[in-house]
């Protein structure tokens, strides 16, 4: 049992190992990099869109992990470019639907805040007090 006061948090961790040939700082170390990974991995299942993996090598999942990850940061600069008021994943819905259509990003992306204001309207008209 190994037992780490985290300074940053002011938290008290406690580990449990069996390999007896490494420091305590090294367990401590170990499992904070280990927790690293898992908060990835909870990133990658929360965005990015990986229905189903093509090939079963490893050089396959690296390359459909890294593809998801380079469409994931395009749409995210195209929103910071945009200056969009959309999610990233309202973006990319968007996008899925109109893959085909020829109108531009921005225009695409602004109809849809203009038809907002139309159901914002709408509401408006039909809660008339008389």
């Amino acid at each position: 049992m190994v037992e780490y006061y985290g300074t940053e948090k002011d938290l008290l961790l406690v580990f449990l190992s069996n390999n007896f040939e490494v420091s305590a700082l090294e367990i401590a170390r170990l499992y904070k990099n280990r927790w690293q990974i898992e908060v990835f991995f909870k990133w990658i299942k929360q965005n990015l869109v990986i229905k189903k993996i093509w090939g079963h090598s490893l050089n396959a999942v690296k390359i459909h992990i890294w593809t998801a990850i380079c469409a994931y940061l395009i749409v995210a600069y195209m929103k910071h470019a945009l200056k969009s008021n959309y999610s990233i994943y309202e973006i990319m819905q968007i996008l899925s639907v109109s893959a085909f259509d020829k109108t531009p990003l921005r225009d695409l992306l602004t109809i849809s805040q203009a038809n907002q204001n139309v159901k914002e309207l709408q509401y408006d008209l039909f809660n008339i007090m008389f």
